[in-house]
């Protein structure tokens, strides 16, 4: 008897990216709630970043990342836009 045939198969979402750990609606992905009992879970995950799955998480990463400095940057910008006009105000 080999290690494989002691095993139970893998579920058929095992590795896939979009199945184990796709989008929410705010585009950030998230690991989906029933794989958090799964036993599988770890390596799963670890195999649906692996390969194409790094490149299409470092993407995400970036497009994060640029969103959160927009933000950062736009509250920036108006907090020395509102300084300006206090300063001329004479407030």
């Amino acid at each position: 008897m080999t290690s494989q045939d002691s095993e139970s198969p893998r579920p058929d979402c095992f590795g896939v990216l979009e199945k184990v750990f796709p989008r929410s609606k705010q585009g950030l992905r998230e690991v989906q709630e029933q794989c958090w009992n799964c036993g599988e879970r770890v390596e799963c995950l670890r195999a649906a970043v692996s390969g194409q799955g790094q490149r299409v998480l470092a993407e995400d990463n970036a497009r994060r990342d640029n969103a959160i400095l927009g933000g950062v940057g736009g509250f920036l910008s108006r907090w020395s836009r509102l300084k300006s006009e206090s300063k001329k105000d004479g407030r």
